[in-house]
């Protein structure tokens, strides 16, 4: 129950940050009373700790996934796709910015684990090219470009100044990146199944918000 209270919260602590927040927003926020948030929760501190775990737990399980050999690459790619993504959407500056002044321990741990996610993301790309899957790039401008992108795509008013979908937008990032990574022979140019779903997750989280 925890989890899924936390859950309802997370576009607000995305979007204003949690500092002005009080014990009876957050209670709003869940859709419960004062008093039954705290059969939950400790204190405000306890719910934002709840919050990152959410996140932290989420980059520790795709992390492994991605890290995991005996899945081919385009298996895994799709999860590389999905975690940048939802990176780009969660962890907003305004939620790290909070987090660092109110709650550094937990920042730090929230910090080093996206730091493994980065090194993740080399190894599998290092790898890929070694064994003739991926075109030779260079992993750390890759990551950075998929980074940028999908925080402009997701976080701005990019969408609507190029009158483009946010769907549509999704779906055509995911291309480029497919063709960018994958060498011509072992590119596969119809659409990965589990796209739809990540890109239905995001479009209903950030639909839900406006």
């Amino acid at each position: 129950m925890r989890r899924s209270y936390a859950e309802k919260i997370m576009e607000t602590v995305r979007t204003k940050g949690f500092i002005t927040l009080t014990i009876q927003d957050l209670a709003r926020l869940m859709g419960i009373s004062r008093a039954s948030l705290y059969n939950f929760f400790a204190s405000k501190e306890d719910i934002i700790l709840e919050v990152t775990e959410i996140y932290i737990d989420y980059l520790t399980n795709t992390n492994s996934f991605i890290n995991n050999p005996r899945f081919a690459y385009n298996q895994r790619f799709p999860t590389v796709f999905e975690q940048a993504a939802f990176s780009a959407v969660y962890a907003s500056e305004i939620y790290l910015d909070e987090l660092k002044i109110t709650l550094p321990s937990l920042y730090e741990r929230k910090l080093k684990l996206a730091n493994e996610r980065i090194s993740t993301l080399h190894t599998f790309y290092e790898n890929g090219m070694i064994d003739g899957d991926f075109n030779l790039l260079n992993p750390s401008l890759i990551i950075a470009q998929d980074d940028a992108a999908l925080r402009r795509i997701l976080n701005s008013s990019f969408l609507e100044d190029e009158n483009i979908s946010l769907e549509d937008s999704m779906y055509g990032y995911y291309k480029i990146m497919k063709y960018r990574t994958f060498a011509p022979a072992l590119l596969k140019t119809s659409k990965d199944p589990y796209i739809d779903k990540v890109v239905e997750v995001i479009v209903s989280q950030l639909t839900k918000e406006k």
